[in-house]
């Protein structure tokens, strides 16, 4: 991912990769080379150089605070990849800093920025479907763990599970398209991977602040997968088939209308964003409170399912 970015940011005119860090010196070697910027020995250089205003932080799941608030500290924006962080303190410690320091801090939650996701947004928006009452939501698969068992991503706590790898972008979505989230209950188990240290299945039941109600399933044990988000509303619905990479709605008079999910390289109009963002002094659509949010569900429905109670989002 720090490489596409990154490949993306050589083909904006007003943008130059300076310097880049790697913990595995062999990786950090040849992305330096690709991008023809400095190798820098500690992650810390980057953040005290005078020739870099802004971060990229696409690393490992459990080290996205510990970069970011060390970046925000030295006067940097900062695009983080997603997910924002593994627990909600550590997001809430992001926060603070970036609206401490007054920088921008961005969140990596690239659907936003797919075209079709857009649409849906505006559909909902402008109320052609009505109000949203009940939502589904599938991004589950089958994943031969192969490497991930000599990786973080075998650890929970590196890398938590899917809903925080994976399907934090549809918990995003979910949360964008139908408000604020009351409160949650889950189940999860690992069926199949017993070399990964938390559950490579979870199912929610998520009841928003409006009363409407969604069914989220993720993981990695689905022999047939699927991958979709749907709003059911009071006078038609929507679907975001990721399959057939299309956004469809329909209403209750019959009309329908399909977009294609997407029409311009979504990390580029991301990046774009973020970089505007910059220049403007305006809030990223995917702040940190935004980022924060989706941790805060994802986390809320773990929790639910190692209690066996429901859990209120307050």
């Amino acid at each position: 991912m720090a490489t596409h970015l990154s490949n993306i940011c050589l083909k904006m005119p007003d943008v130059k990769i300076v310097a880049v860090y790697d913990s595995v010196e062999e990786q950090a070697s040849k992305m330096a080379s690709q991008m023809k910027c400095v190798r820098c020995a500690k992650a810390s250089e980057i953040f005290e150089s005078s020739d870099v205003q802004a971060v990229i932080v696409a690393t490992p799941n459990y080290t996205h605070k510990e970069y970011t608030i060390a970046a925000l500290e030295k006067g940097k924006h900062v695009f983080c990849e997603k997910p924002m962080a593994l627990r909600i303190e550590d997001c809430d410690a992001m926060v603070d800093a970036a609206e401490r320091s007054r920088l921008t801090l961005m969140v990596g939650h690239v659907m936003r920025f797919y075209s079709g996701c857009a649409f849906v947004k505006q559909v909902l928006e402008d109320g052609e479907v009505g109000r949203p009452i009940i939502g589904n939501v599938s991004r589950t698969g089958w994943v031969e763990v192969g490497a991930w068992a000599r990786s973080w991503r075998r650890s929970k706590e590196a890398c938590q599970n899917s809903l925080f790898e994976s399907a934090i972008h549809e918990i995003d979505l979910i949360r964008w398209f139908m408000g604020d989230v009351e409160s949650v209950q889950a189940y999860g188990s690992n069926f199949m991977h017993p070399e990964l240290d938390y559950d490579d299945c979870s199912l929610a039941l998520i009841r928003f602040k409006s009363g409407a109600l969604c069914t989220f399933e993720s993981g990695y044990a689905f022999r047939m997968g699927d991958h979709r988000v749907r709003v059911n509303g009071t006078e038609g619905a929507i679907n975001i088939d990721f399959g057939s990479s299309s956004a469809k709605m329909i209403t209750k008079e019959g009309h329908e209308r399909v977009e294609p999910l997407i029409t311009e390289e979504p990390y580029t109009a991301e990046l774009r964003h973020f970089f505007e963002c910059i220049k403007d002094g305006r809030r990223p659509l995917t702040d940190g409170r935004e980022g924060r949010k989706a941790v805060e569900i994802a986390e809320a429905i773990n929790r639910s399912a190692e209690t066996g109670k429901s859990i209120r989002i307050e």
